[in-house]
């Protein structure tokens, strides 16, 4: 009879193996694995008679899925001082294993945001640019425009009134 190779595999720090299949020319492609995982496949040849031992090994990490655009978008782009809003992201592929997004702001001292959560904060007025980051791939700024906080108008008092006008003033 002739001989014939067995494939098999461990995934990461397994100890058992899995038999994948029977080869009868000295190539096998083995696919359905996942992105960014070590995993070990030895060989054995048999003549079915009896099998040979796992001394053909090798170990493999198979690579990332790469991510290729990221889409921010940010809830509210006007806030006054104090204000708050909320970044988000859309990753291209959604099966990417580069990570979750890193968000930043060009001008903290107008609006921060959370590095993880993309939680924006308005600090100061001025405009801040907020981009979002996913492995190497960066996306569009967005602007963020920081307005003064209202304030409420009180005590309106009107003085020095003439038959042609008045003054005001509140607090």
């Amino acid at each position: 009879m002739a001989i014939s190779y067995n494939i098999y595999q461990k995934e990461g720090d397994a100890t058992d193996w899995t038999k994948l299949g029977t080869a009868t020319e000295k190539t096998y492609t083995v696919n359905n694995l996942k992105p960014k995982t070590e995993y070990t496949f030895a060989v054995t040849a048999t003549n079915g008679l009896r099998e040979g031992d796992k001394t053909a090994v090798v170990t493999v990490t198979t690579t990332n899925i790469a991510t290729t655009a990221v889409t921010l978008a940010v809830d509210t782009k006007s806030l006054e001082v104090g204000g708050t809003a909320k970044a988000s992201v859309t990753i291209t592929p959604a099966d990417e294993t580069d990570g979750s997004a890193s968000y930043t702001s060009d001008t903290p001292a107008v609006a921060t945001v959370d590095a993880s959560t993309g939680a924006i904060k308005a600090v100061a007025e001025g405009k801040a640019n907020i981009t979002a980051k996913v492995g190497t791939i960066t996306s569009a700024a967005i602007s963020v425009t920081v307005y003064a906080a209202l304030v409420t108008v009180t005590k309106l008092a009107a003085s020095g009134t003439t038959p042609t006008g008045t003054t005001l003033t509140w607090s």
